[in-house]
């Protein structure tokens, strides 16, 4: 039974064709796929930091509970993903928040530019040694 379901599902995969068509483009051009990647980590450390505005708990709950989640998917899912974005999302979402403050300071851009100058150099560094 599970064996026939997961056919029926590859059988009628409207995304298979597309996927193979970007991953083909994106292993011959490398700067397209970093921006991509780049794109990836930016859209989740926005989804992490408003889900973090969005729960009904304190900020230091909601970061306890997005760490803990975000650690959790870590050990568990990405084991078998070439890329990691959990805990980036997790720090950059941190980051984020710090920066967003209304008495923003120069100081308070520095997380903000610690985590965009790690996913930059990472996804860089995983594309080139793929």
């Amino acid at each position: 039974m599970q064996t026939a379901m997961h056919n029926t599902i590859e059988r009628f995969n409207v995304l298979q064709t597309p996927t193979q068509t970007l991953n083909h483009y994106f292993r011959a051009h490398k700067t397209q796929y970093k921006v991509a990647l780049l794109v990836n980590h930016v859209f989740r450390a926005i989804s992490m930091a408003a889900l973090m505005i969005a729960l009904p708990f304190s900020e230091l709950a909601g970061t306890a509970i997005c760490l803990a989640g975000s650690l959790f998917y870590r050990l568990t899912v990405e084991t078998n993903c070439a890329y990691k974005f959990a805990l980036p999302a997790w720090a950059g979402s941190i980051a984020l928040l710090i920066a967003k403050g209304p008495m923003m300071t120069s100081l308070s851009f520095l997380p903000l530019a610690a985590w965009t100058a790690y996913v930059v150099l990472t996804v860089s560094y995983d594309v080139d040694h793929r």
